[in-house]
Order: structure tokens, then C-alpha cells, then sequence
């Protein structure tokens, strides 16, 4: 079992999607498997399997777990979904060595498959595909939903350039996040980050850059499902924060200081569990706050 308490995470997510093929991987792999992580990913997939039955899509063909991880969730959600074909994208070789074993174990057909031929007819059910993310030559528009679980996808330096040609450097984008990063709640109190603007505006850029790639893989009108880390329900958030958010994730559709920005999702519907798995974040920040709280899932519509 990885101790967390030696690992220098912000040292190590510096090697960008190879940070989970070092100690990091490891302390993931003994995290995932625990009890709480067992519950939310089954929690997941029962609502990713509920929410796509009231939309009337009860059968998908394709569905993707981006960054599948050792494959916790993939086994969940491959239950859930026994006739849908399932793309498991993720950067680690050694993650996804540990995913294969963990589908041979549960009987699940599962197999490597590189990147350009995921979607392709002939395959295993579910295709197991080693590959840096985002990525957006992967194929596009082919999923009916993706889902997404807990992200921790941090780039590496030499990763900036493909950031910077898939949406970080987008002008609407650019002066909608300057903003958004530049201004501060009305009470002090609800300002519950310390970050500075500039970190707050790379950390804004990044994560909508993967929300870009998210919309990439969908067809129009598929579904995404985003599960993330949070200390509190998504409607007790700030206005400020869901702006953020909603940045962030490609379905901000009102004006910031009268600058609008590309929706490319809608928002549907979100459902808030308190988990121990909320301990993710604190072995990574040491605050005392990350300790309670549990995580949500957002729905969206590719648009």
C-alpha cells in the first residue's frame, strides 16, 4: 500500500498522464479499491444507467470511462450495460494492465485496442486504449455518453503547446476566464480559495480544455456525466463558484461582465453523495476542510 504521506504529488503529476505509472498509481490503485470508492462507482453507474432510460436511451451503443484508471468503475459500469461496446481510455500502462486483469476476473470480454480504431465494429466489448488526455484525434463524435469519474488529469509542462491549439488560447474563452479568475465573492467569507488569479486562470483553462475533448467524443445530444470531488451540494455553490464551474465544463450560457463564451454542453441535472472518497483531495492538500464533504455528479447534453 502507497503511503500518501511520502508522495510528492505536486512533483510527480508533473510528468503529466505517466504521473500514474510512478507512486501516484499506485496510491490511486489502494484508494479506488477501498469501500467508499466501491459504493460511489456503483452509485455512478446506477445513475448514469437511470439517467439514460428517463432520456429515453436505454440501450447506448458506445459508451466511454475517460481516464478508466485500474478499472473499478469500468467494471461497474461494463455490469450495468452488458450489450453497450466501452472505450476505456487512460495514459498509465500499468493501470490498464491492472484494468484488463480486473475485467478477465469479472468476465468481461476486454482487450487492447489502439486509439484510431476504438469505435471500430470489430473489437472486444470493451477496448482498453492507451492514450495521452486529451486527446482529439481520437475519433470523433461516436460515444452516446461519457463519463468521467473523479478527474485528476493534470499536464506536464511539454503538454502546454496541445493545450494551447485545442481551446487554452481561444480569445472568447481567454477574456470570459480572465475575469472569472480576477474577481472575489462579494462576502470574504465564501472565498474559500487562496489560489492567485493567475493559477486560478490556468486551472480554469486546463480543466475546459478536457470538457472540450469530453464534447469531442460525443455525438449531439449524448451525454456526459462529470463526477467530482465536492465539500458541499452543487446548488448551495456560490454564483461565483457555478460560474466557474460551469465555465469549466463548457455550459456557461449567460454573459460575464456582458462577454459570452462557446456553450458546448447543457446543463441537466446534478446529485450530491457525502463519501469518505472526499480524502482523495486531502491527502493531496493537507486541508483540514478537504476532510468532509463527498462528491457530485453533473449531467450534461452535447449540444
Amino acid at each position: 500500500m502507497a503511503n500518501h504521506k511520502k508522495i510528492d504529488f505536486e512533483k510527480l503529476f508533473l510528468k503529466g498522464h505517466k504521473s500514474y505509472d510512478t507512486a501516484i498509481g499506485e496510491w490511486w490503485h489502494d484508494q479506488a479499491s477501498n469501500g467508499a470508492h466501491r459504493k460511489a462507482y456503483a452509485k455512478v453507474a446506477e445513475r448514469v444507467e437511470k439517467q439514460l432510460k428517463s432520456a429515453r436511451k436505454p440501450s447506448p451503443k458506445w459508451l466511454v470511462d475517460y481516464a478508466c484508471g485500474s478499472g473499478l468503475f469500468l467494471e461497474a459500469l461494463a455490469s450495468r450495460f452488458p450489450k453497450a461496446r466501452i472505450v476505456a481510455l487512460d495514459g498509465s500502462r500499468k493501470m490498464l494492465e491492472r484494468a484488463s486483469l480486473r475485467m478477465a476476473k469479472a468476465g468481461h470480454e476486454s482487450g487492447p485496442v489502439e486509439a484510431k480504431d476504438c469505435f471500430e465494429a470489430k473489437g472486444p466489448r470493451i477496448r482498453l486504449v492507451q492514450t495521452s488526455l486529451p486527446n482529439f484525434s481520437l475519433p470523433k463524435g461516436k460515444a452516446d455518453a461519457v463519463i468521467f469519474v473523479f478527474p485528476n488529469l493534470t499536464p506536464s509542462p511539454a503538454d502546454q503547446d496541445y493545450y494551447d491549439k485545442h481551446g487554452y488560447k481561444k480569445r472568447e474563452d481567454v477574456k470570459v476566464c480572465t475575469i472569472l479568475a480576477r474577481l472575489r465573492e462579494m462576502d470574504p467569507e465564501d472565498e474559500v480559495t487562496s489560489v492567485p488569479p493567475k493559477e486560478m486562470y490556468e486551472g480554469l483553462m486546463t480543466d475546459r480544455v478536457i470538457s472540450r475533448n469530453l464534447r469531442h467524443l460525443l455525438k449531439r445530444g449524448g451525454s456526459c456525466f462529470k463526477v467530482d470531488y465536492a465539500n458541499a451540494h452543487r446548488d448551495e455553490l456560490s454564483p461565483l463558484t457555478l460560474q466557474r464551474s460551469l465555465f469549466v465544463e463548457g455550459a456557461l450560457a449567460e454573459p460575464v461582465k456582458e462577454l459570452y463564451c462557446e456553450a458546448f454542453f447543457r446543463y441537466v441535472s446534478n446529485e450530491f453523495h457525502r463519501s469518505q472518497v472526499i480524502l482523495d483531495v486531502y491527502h493531496q492538500t493537507k486541508d483540514p476542510s478537504d476532510k468532509t464533504g463527498g462528491y457530485f455528479t453533473s449531467e450534461f447534453l452535447a449540444v
